[in-house]
C-alpha cells in the first residue's frame, strides 16, 4: 500500500519514502531460547513506483548480513547499507538504478531475543521443579515490528504475511493464522509454516514459541465456525476456562452488531508472564498479561473476573476496529482504543447484565478520562503525532477513557441503534483498508442524517471539557458553560471553546424544544421544574455540573427517600461531580460531605466504591493535617458502620457477584479509617490464616488484600514477614499482585525501604513495579520516601524502562499522585531540569499539575474542613 496520503496530510511526519511499497512478506525466524538470539530471513514483494537506486526500510536492534533485490530473474546486491538510529531506518543502496515495477527485496539478518517486553522478546517462568524456562513472544505496537524483521512499519503500509518459525521439535509455535504445514522435521528442529494472513499492518503481526497447553471452544452461531483457544504455560490451562467460555459469545455478538463475521479461521489468546501493557490485539493471536486472561474461581479475587471479561471484550473488538479497518496514522489511535473500550463495555453488559457494567464504566473509565482532561497538560483526543517516538505518550486515559466516554455520549445522542448502523457502514466501506476519524463521522452522518462532525469536532480536536455552572433565580434556572480545569484558574484564552453539550435535564423542561437538549451556545435559561431536577441524566454527557446548594439539598432528599428520579448512574455521577468540584475549588468540600450523608441508605457496589474512594482521598491528601485527617476518618467510620455489620466477613454460597465485590469495598474503607471492630477481626483472621495452611478459607481471596493491608498498617515486622512470605510462595500472578499492593501499607521506615528495594529485585517482574508503587503511594508515611527512592534510583529505573516509557512515567506520577506539599513542585522541576524527559514529558507535566491541585486544595480548605468537622462532632 502506498502511504503518500499519510505523508502529504502532514509533511512533518517521520515516515518512509513512498517510492517503494510492500505488498507481501515471507518471514522466516529461527529463535535460540538459550542464547537469546534469533536468525531472520525476509522476502518482501514490493512495488517500485519510480526508478531508484535506494530502498529504505525500518530496522532496529538487528545486524543486517546482506540485502538484494530480484527483478525479472536479475539479482541486484546492495552495495551499501546506511543506518539512521533516530529514524530507525536502514537505507540499501544499489549500484545501478532499479526500474519501476514489481520486485522482491530479500534481507538476511540476526536479532536479539531481548528481555525488554518489546519486539521479539523472551519471557521467563519457573517450571514445576523450580527451573527457569523461557518462551519467546512478540509485541510490535506501536513501532517494534522493525525489531523482528525489516519492514515498512507504518499502519498504512498494509501487506499480507506468510510466517515460518524454525523451532525445537518439542515446542509449540503460534502465529496470526493456523498452521498450514510442518516441514524439515529433524531430530531437534521443525519448520512450522502458517497460512498467509489477510492484508494487515505490521504492528498486528505476531508469533509465540514455547511449551504451551490450551483449552478450547468453538463458536456455534457463525456460518463458518471459529475455533477459540486460550494458551497458557504448563499447568495453568484450567485458569483459561472463563476466558475461553466467553470468547465465542463475544465473537458472535460482535459479528452480529458489526454486520461482518469475524474474518479469520481461528482466535487464539495467550497468557504471557512478562508483558508491558494489559493485552495486545494481534489479529488471531491476542497476547495478554497473565492476570488479564487467567482466572481461578477458587483462588482469585473476584475483581480479576471483571478485568478478564473487559480485557477480552476490548481485544476482540479490535479484531474489527483496528485490525480489519486500521487507523491511517497514530493521530487516530483513539479510533482504535476509544471505540474498543466503549464496545467492549457494551459486550460485557450484554453477557453479564447483572454486573452494573455501565455504571461501573462511569465511575472508572469516565472519571479517569475527565480527571486527566481537566489538567492543562492534557491533550486532545485527536493529537498530531509526527515522530514515532511520541506515540507511546498518547496510550493514556484520553485516548482510551475519554475516547470511549465521548463515543458513549455520541451513541446516546444518536441512539445506539443508529450509531451501530453507522459503524456497519464504516466497516463495510473501509474493511482491509485504513481510515481516519473523519471517515467515521462521514459514515455516522450518512446513517443519521445529522452532521456528526459538527457535534464531535470540539470533543475530539479541542483539549479539555466543559463545566456547566447552574444558578437559580426567581423560578428560572440559568446554565452557562465554561472550560473546566481542576486548577480552577481558567483564563480568557483557555475559555474560547463552546461545546455542543447534551444537557440531559430531567424532568425535561417544556421550554427546551430540542429533543436532544443540545446546548450550542454559551448559556441557556429555562423555567425551574417542580422539586428536584438533574442535569446529565444517566451521566452520558462528558462534563461536570456545578449545582447551587439549594438544588443539591433537593437532590439529596430525593436520594434519601429512594426516589426513582435518580438512577444508579445518577447517584454515582453526582458523587463524582460534587467531590471533583470540591477538589478543584468550584465548591466547598463541606458541600460534598453534606451530600454524602444523604447516601446513608445506599447499598450498591458502584456507589460505595466511588463514595469511599472520594472520602478516602480527602483523608489521604489532608494527611499532613492531623485534625482534618482524623476527623475525616471518624466521618468515614460512621459512614460504613451499618454496612460493616450488615455484610460481615463471610461469603455465603451462591451470593451475587456485586454483593461480594461490595463487601471488600466496605471492609477496605473501614480498615483504612481505623474502624476498631474491622481492625480486630482482620488481625484475628490473619493470625489463623498464617498459622494453619488448612484454614485458607478464613480469608476469602476477594478480601485478602484488604486484610493484609489492615494488619500491615496496624502491625510491624512479624506481619510484614508473613505477607512477604505469601508473595514469594504465591502460585499465581494474581495472588502475587494482591500481596504487592498490600505490602506498601507498612508504617516503619526500614520496612518501607525494604518494599522499595523489592520493587526492583529479581523477585518482582519489571511490569509489576506498578503494583508496588501504587501500594506505597496510597500510604501517607511512604509516599515521600518513595519519591526520594525514585530520585536515588533514577538511572537504574530509566535504563530498565527505556523501552517501556509508560512504566517510567508511572515511576514519576505514582509517588506524587496524593502528595500535597507545594514545595515538592520546585523540587521535581529541579530534579528533571538536566534530564532527557521527552519520552515521558506528559507524565511529568501531569505529576506537577496534580501537585498544584492537591496543595491548593489543602491550603484553601484546611480551616473550613476543620470547622465543619468540629461542628458535626467528628
Amino acid at each position: 500500500m502506498c502511504n503518500k496520503s499519510g505523508a502529504s496530510a502532514n509533511p512533518d511526519r517521520v515516515v518512509l519514502p513512498s517510492n517503494v511499497t510492500p505488498s507481501h512478506y515471507t518471514v522466516t525466524i529461527s529463535p535460540d531460547l538459550k542464547a537469546f538470539t534469533f536468525r531472520g530471513y525476509v522476502e518482501i514483494n514490493v512495488d517500485i513506483h519510480e526508478p531508484t537506486k535506494t530502498i529504505q526500510v525500518n530496522t532496529k536492534e538487528m545486524t543486517l548480513k546482506w540485502a538484494r533485490v530480484e527483478i525479472d530473474d536479475k539479482t541486484h546486491e546492495a552495495v551499501d547499507t546506511a543506518y539512521d538510529e533516530h529514524r530507525e531506518t536502514s537505507t540499501f543502496t544499489f549500484e545501478s538504478e532499479l526500474p519501476k515495477g514489481k520486485a522482491v527485496l530479500s534481507v538476511n539478518y540476526d536479532g536479539i531475543l531481548n528481555d525488554k517486553m518489546h519486539g521479539f522478546y523472551r519471557s521467563s517462568y519457573k517450571d514445576s521443579e523450580g527451573n527457569t524456562k523461557y518462551m519467546g513472544v512478540t509485541q510490535f505496537e506501536a513501532t517494534d515490528a522493525r525489531c523482528a524483521f525489516p519492514c515498512w512499519d507504518e499502519p498504512a503500509a498494509k501487506a499480507t504475511f506468510a510466517i515460518k518459525l524454525v523451532v525445537p521439535v518439542e515446542l509449540e509455535a503460534l502465529s496470526n493464522m493456523p498452521v498450514s504445514q510442518i516441514t524439515q522435521v529433524e531430530p531437534e528442529e521443525k519448520t512450522v509454516h502458517f497460512e498467509t494472513t489477510p492484508i494487515m499492518s505490521t504492528y498486528l503481526v505476531a508469533w509465540a514459541v514455547g511449551d504451551f497447553e490450551y483449552v478450547e471452544s468453538t463458536t456455534t452461531k457463525l456460518e463458518k465456525p471459529v475455533v477459540c483457544r486460550v494458551y497458557t504455560l504448563p499447568g495453568l490451562k484450567e485458569q483459561g476456562r472463563f476466558a475461553v467460555e466467553i470468547t465465542p459469545k463475544i465473537l458472535e455478538y460482535f459479528s452480529e452488531i458489526f454486520g461482518t463475521a469475524y474474518p479469520l479461521p481461528k482466535m487464539d489468546q495467550i497468557a504471557v508472564p512478562d508483558f508491558d501493557m494489559g493485552a495486545m490485539e494481534n489479529w488471531g493471536l491476542v497476547t495478554y498479561r497473565t492476570v488479564a486472561l487467567l482466572f481461578d474461581e477458587k483462588t482469585s479475587d473476584l475483581r480479576f473476573k471483571e478485568q478478564v471479561a473487559s480485557t477480552v471484550a476490548h481485544e476482540l473488538a479490535h479484531q474489527w476496529f483496528g485490525n480489519l479497518v486500521t487507523m491511517e496514522w497514530w493521530d487516530h489511535l483513539w479510533l482504535n482504543e476509544g471505540f474498543a473500550t466503549w464496545v467492549g463495555t457494551l459486550a460485557v453488559d450484554h453477557l453479564f447484565p447483572k454486573w452494573d457494567t455501565w455504571p461501573t464504566f462511569l465511575v472508572n473509565d469516565m472519571q479517569r478520562g475527565i480527571a486527566l482532561d481537566s489538567l492543562r497538560s492534557s491533550h486532545p483526543i485527536e493529537v498530531p503525532v509526527n515522530d514515532p517516538h511520541e506515540i507511546h505518550q498518547i496510550f493514556d486515559a484520553i485516548s482510551y477513557s475519554k475516547g470511549a466516554s465521548v463515543i458513549r455520549m455520541l451513541s446516546t445522542w444518536l441512539t445506539v441503534d443508529v450509531f451501530l448502523a453507522g459503524i456497519r457502514r464504516y466497516l463495510q466501506k473501509h474493511q482491509y483498508k485504513n481510515a481516519t476519524t473523519n471517515d467515521l463521522w462521514d459514515a455516522l452522518s450518512e446513517e443519521s442524517k445529522i452532521d456528526v462532525r459538527e457535534f464531535m469536532n470540539t470533543w475530539t480536536r479541542v483539549i479539555g471539557l466543559p463545566i456547566l455552572n447552574v444558578t437559580e433565580t426567581d423560578g428560572v434556572v440559568s446554565v452557562e458553560q465554561h472550560r473546566y480545569l481542576s486548577t480552577n484558574d481558567v483564563k480568557a484564552e483557555d475559555d474560547e471553546t463552546v461545546w455542543w453539550v447534551p444537557l440531559g435535564v430531567h424532568p425535561k423542561p417544556a421550554s427546551i424544544v430540542d429533543p436532544n437538549q443540545t446546548l450550542k451556545s454559551r448559556s441557556l435559561q429555562f423555567e425551574a421544574p417542580e422539586g428536584a431536577y438533574l442535569f446529565n441524566k444517566d451521566y452520558s454527557g462528558v462534563f461536570r455540573t456545578n449545582y447551587p446548594a439549594s438544588a443539591i439539598t433537593r437532590i439529596g432528599k430525593a436520594i434519601l427517600d429512594g426516589s426513582d428520579l435518580l438512577s444508579l448512574s445518577d447517584r454515582a455521577g453526582l458523587v463524582a461531580d460534587i467531590s471533583s468540584l470540591a477538589k478543584s475549588g468550584h465548591s466547598p468540600t463541606s458541600n460534598f460531605l453534606d451530600l454524602v450523608q444523604y447516601y446513608k441508605n445506599e447499598e450498591t457496589y458502584v456507589v460505595w466504591e466511588l463514595l469511599n474512594g472520594r472520602v478516602g482521598e480527602i483523608a489521604s491528601i489532608f494527611a499532613g493535617n492531623q485534625r482534618v485527617n482524623e476527623g475525616i476518618k471518624h466521618f468515614q467510620r460512621n459512614l460504613v458502620d451499618r454496612m460493616v455489620t450488615k455484610l460481615g466477613w463471610e461469603f455465603p454460597e451462591g451470593e451475587d457477584y456485586l454483593t461480594s465485590r461490595l463487601r471488600n469495598v466496605i471492609l477496605r474503607s473501614a480498615g483504612r479509617a481505623g474502624h476498631e471492630a474491622t481492625v480486630a477481626e482482620a488481625k484475628r483472621r490473619f493470625a489463623i490464616f498464617v498459622s494453619d495452611a488448612n484454614q485458607e478459607s478464613i480469608l476469602h481471596p476477594s478480601i485478602r488484600q484488604t486484610a493484609f493491608e489492615i494488619v500491615l498498617t496496624h502491625g510491624g515486622e512479624d506481619e510484614f514477614r508473613q505477607v512477604l512470605k505469601y508473595f514469594h510462595n504465591a502460585p499465581k500472578q494474581d495472588q502475587e499482585i494482591v500481596a504487592l499492593l498490600a505490602l506498601g501499607a507498612v508504617q516503619q521506615p526500614e520496612l518501607i525501604a525494604e518494599v522499595q528495594a523489592l520493587a526492583i529485585s529479581e523477585s518482582v517482574r519489571p511490569q509489576d513495579i506498578l503494583y508496588v508503587l501504587a501500594g506505597l503511594s496510597a500510604n501517607a508515611k511512604a509516599r515521600l520516601p518513595t519519591w526520594e527512592w525514585v530520585k536515588a534510583n533514577w538511572q537504574l529505573l530509566s535504563d530498565r524502562y527505556k523501552s517501556s516509557m509508560g512504566l517510567l512515567g508511572a515511576c514519576v506520577k505514582y509517588p506524587l499522585a496524593q502528595a500535597s506539599d507545594a514545595s515538592l513542585i520546585k523540587e521535581v522541576q529541579e530534579f528533571f531540569k538536566d534530564k532527557d524527559t521527552k519520552d515521558f514529558q506528559r507524565a511529568l507535566d501531569q505529576a506537577i499539575e496534580g501537585l498544584n491541585v492537591n496543595s491548593a486544595w489543602v491550603a484553601r480548605e484546611e480551616q473550613g474542613l476543620a470547622e465543619w468537622l468540629s461542628l458535626h462532632k467528628y
